[in-house]
């Protein structure tokens, strides 16, 4: 058998794939799918603080409070620069991204949602070698729950 010419054999695994962001909906706002999302970032995090004690080596972990970001970046449509951003003062009142089971083996699917979400910077992104322009929006969020 022939070996691979950087010297490294693959195991390719050809019974499943893993999600893919083919079959995944993106809904911010009122709840009507996005239209031509590039990319998406998700971030949910919450603050920890290490407290130890004097003459004792025993950490003891304290969480704050939970916070997110998203990233969202997408062509710019039919209706101009930053329209599906344009709500009263900033409020999104929930965001989702939803993964639903593809072709090719992946049968899972997944939803996260995001509640007490705000705007919180808006951006453009114009490029020479690209003919497109896209917008996109970094949001805030209170909450994430996973199902």
């Amino acid at each position: 058998m022939a070996q691979d010419v950087f010297s490294y054999d693959n195991n390719v695994k050809t019974d499943g794939q893993v999600a893919s962001s083919d079959f995944a909906r993106i809904s911010v706002g009122t709840g009507a799918r996005n239209s031509l999302v590039q990319s998406m970032d998700v971030r949910y995090q919450q603050q920890i603080e290490e407290i130890t004690q004097v003459g004792d080596t025993q950490i003891y972990w304290l969480p704050g409070r939970p916070q997110g970001r998203i990233g969202v970046q997408s062509l710019v449509g039919s209706n101009g620069f930053f329209s599906d951003w344009k709500t009263p003062c900033g409020k999104i009142n929930i965001a989702s991204v939803r993964v639903q089971g593809g072709r090719c083996g992946f049968n899972g699917s997944g939803l996260l949602t995001f509640e007490g979400a705000v705007v919180e910077g808006l951006n453009a992104q114009m490029s020479a070698g690209r003919q497109t322009i896209a917008q996109g929006a970094d949001i805030r969020v209170a909450s994430m729950r996973a199902s």
